[in-house]
Formats: C-alpha cells, structure tokens, sequence
C-alpha cells in the first residue's frame, strides 16, 4: 500500500463513518462557518493533506431552500450530473438491485479525460447516499469515496453535507495546469453548492413536482 496516500483516504473514512451516525445537531461549525451558511454560501473542511500528491478530501457543507425529498430526488438525477456538476461529462447507471447502483463516470475538459465505475448505496432513512469506486473494473484514478447526507431542518430547508476522498495519479495531475489542479479540490467540495443552485433555481420545479405526488 502507498503510505502517501492511506493516511488520507484512512482520515476521510473514519470522518464519513462519524458524520453518518450523527444527526444534525451533532455537526459542529464556529460562529464564521454558521454565519456562512445563513448567507447561503457553501462551508468546505478540507481533510490535512488535501491537495497534496494527487489526494483530495474534505467536506462540504450548505443549506438549500427546498424540503428533503427534493434534494434527495436530484442527488440520484445520474442524466442531470453533467448539467449540474463542472467537469461532468457523462453519468450512467449500469444496473440497480434493490439499493445498490452500479454508476459508469466520466469526467474531464479539453486536455484529459478520465473514466471510472462507483457503487451507490441508497439510505433512504438516513437521507445518505454513499459511493465508492469498483476497483475490478476499469478505473483511471486510483481511489474515490464518499457520501451525500442530508438532514431536515425545521424550517423546511435542508443541511447538505457531502464527504469525499479521491486519490488522483500524479501521472493526470503532472498533465494539468497548476491552476487547474487548484480547482479540483475547490470543486469537489463545493459540489452542495452545484446542488443547492440546481434545485433553488427553475430546475428544481421537476424533483417538487415527483414528490409532491408521492
């Protein structure tokens, strides 16, 4: 094992497993991160040795107008990711039984292109849904792992919080230019942030639609 990179990813495992066992008034955020949040901005904890050697972790945190039903519809919307998320190119879910899901991801821009297969994992009492690469099918990063959990405020608004590790090759991170490997750490754990413009925007009227007739 890489002992660059199992620190992290071992940090970013330990930090999922604790945020999914906690409900919301176990999140902790200082008076700057909550003042943040009520602005509708996006809280982002990187984890300790983000955005060195090809690793990239941490946590985002933001509160979206719309009840939980809505966010949870659009977080399993696959064909709206490339519309939703930067760098998206195509999100396709390859098979389904019962709560799991087997997605195909490829992401990238101009110079480089990267392909890799997720297991999904649906929660559908915890509101988490929680990802992992499938190592035994062809991947061109190394690691990424991670989860979605949302927690019902009492003002009909919902805490997003999004939890990821991905461990990128240098060989790909060699090949991008320095400011554009700055923005990778910025646009993973900005990802609520995607969401919550998504949703509080004329696209989210479909998710209220679909859970309004449940």
């Amino acid at each position: 094992m890489n002992p660059t990179k199992s620190v992290p990813i071992f940090l970013a495992v330990a930090l999922a497993f604790a945020l999914v066992a906690s409900d919301a008034s176990a999140v902790n955020f200082n008076q700057m991160e909550k003042d943040k949040l009520s602005a509708g901005k996006t809280v982002k904890q990187p984890l300790p040795g983000s955005g060195e050697k090809g690793f990239y972790g941490g946590t985002g945190y933001t509160i979206i107008d719309a009840p939980v039903d809505v966010i949870w519809a659009a977080i399993k919307d696959w064909g709206a990711y490339p519309k939703i998320f930067p760098k998206t190119v195509s999100v396709k879910e390859i098979s389904r039984k019962g709560n799991k899901s087997l997605i195909h991801m490829q992401m990238g821009h101009k110079l480089i292109s990267v392909e890799y297969y997720m297991s999904i994992k649906r929660d559908t009492e915890k509101y988490v849904l929680s990802f992992k690469l499938v190592p035994n099918r062809p991947h061109d990063i190394e690691e990424t792992r991670g989860y979605w959990r949302l927690f019902p405020q009492k003002n009909g608004c919902t805490l997003v919080a999004y939890v990821v590790a991905t461990q990128i090759p240098m060989g790909i991170i060699n090949l991008i230019k320095p400011e554009l490997v700055a923005k990778i750490q910025r646009n993973l754990l900005g990802a609520p942030n995607e969401i919550k413009k998504w949703v509080e925007g004329p696209t989210g009227a479909k998710y209220r639609t679909m859970t309004a007739k449940k």
